[in-house]
């Protein structure tokens, strides 16, 4: 089971998101798919219990943390809008979208089970 976890920055500005990625690697978590957006970053790492440690060290409080449904994608021109409108024709609304590492999509959504299917 994949888990989104986001942290919201103190401040939007330069260095807090380095900030964020560096008590990751300070703690060895290999960082598999990451995304900043207004301040909040979202973070899939395959140990999710050691990220949410990394990140409570490193003062960062776990605004939420969420079941992603991971999905490997070919890479080409097409395969996401196919894919989100699967989602789209089953009624599953998308909260969040980001790419994770080996042209991996992360999708977050309310009804993480309907997505899968």
């Amino acid at each position: 089971m994949a888990r989104d976890l986001s942290v919201r920055l103190a401040e939007d500005r330069p260095g807090e998101f380095a900030r964020v990625v560096q008590a990751l690697t300070h703690a060895s978590i290999n960082i598999e798919g990451i995304a900043q957006v207004n301040g909040v970053v979202h973070v899939l790492a395959r140990d999710p219990n050691a990220a949410r440690s990394a990140l409570r060290a490193g003062g960062y409080q776990i605004e939420t943390e969420r079941e992603v449904y991971i999905m490997p994608m070919p890479d080409r021109p097409g395969e996401l809008a196919m894919a989100l409108q699967r989602l789209a024709d089953a009624n599953v609304n998308v909260n969040f979208v980001y790419l994770a590492t080996e042209t991996r999509v992360v999708i977050g959504s309310d009804d993480i089970v309907q997505a899968r299917e």
